[in-house]
């Protein structure tokens, strides 16, 4: 018999929560009243809802987004309804969560999703990007600083050479 799916978060700051879906409708968002609620600034009030569903006699679930402001990504690509496969990706918001089905037929079978990193309008990581690879920026940065310190003295020193020079041709 298969178990109810489930919602795990990936993100950071909410890694580790997870969410059994166990209802024929869920809710998903930041408010207290949402079945599945995610803290995050990220996610709306109501941001999505996830709705179990009979096709072909299979039970399928569908995720729908309600607007959200952030939106919604099933496998990095904007969603605003999408039928939910065994270990999608799915971000609302900046929040990152892997839909367990919960199918045992599923969990037997090898498979991969592709993301399409060269779209980086879309591109979310699961990580922090580092802002400098350069060991030496902080050598380069003070240096960059003391060179344009010098380069004011200078500018400062000939314009009182200038500014003397007119005073002694002007009163000579």
């Amino acid at each position: 018999m298969a178990k109810n799916p489930k919602l795990t978060v990936l993100y950071e700051k909410l890694r580790g929560q997870s969410f059994e879906i166990d209802r024929e409708t869920m809710s998903i968002g930041r408010r207290e009243t949402a079945d599945i609620r995610l803290v995050d600034g990220s996610v709306s009030g109501h941001h999505a809802d996830i709705i179990r569903t009979d096709q072909d006699g299979e039970i399928c679930y569908i995720l729908r987004d309600n607007d959200s402001t952030n939106g919604t990504r099933v496998n990095n690509e904007p969603v605003t309804e999408r039928l939910l496969c065994d270990s999608d990706l799915i971000t609302f918001g900046n929040v990152e969560v892997l839909f367990d089905s919960g199918d045992n037929r599923s969990s037997s079978s090898q498979f991969t999703h592709t993301i399409d990193l060269g779209n980086t309008e879309l591109n979310t990581a699961t990580t922090q990007t580092l802002s400098n690879f350069n060991p030496m920026a902080e050598t380069e940065k003070k240096k960059n600083t003391v060179v344009s310190i010098a380069v004011i003295a200078i500018a400062a020193l000939l314009g009182v050479g200038v500014l003397a020079l007119a005073v002694k041709v002007l009163f000579n």
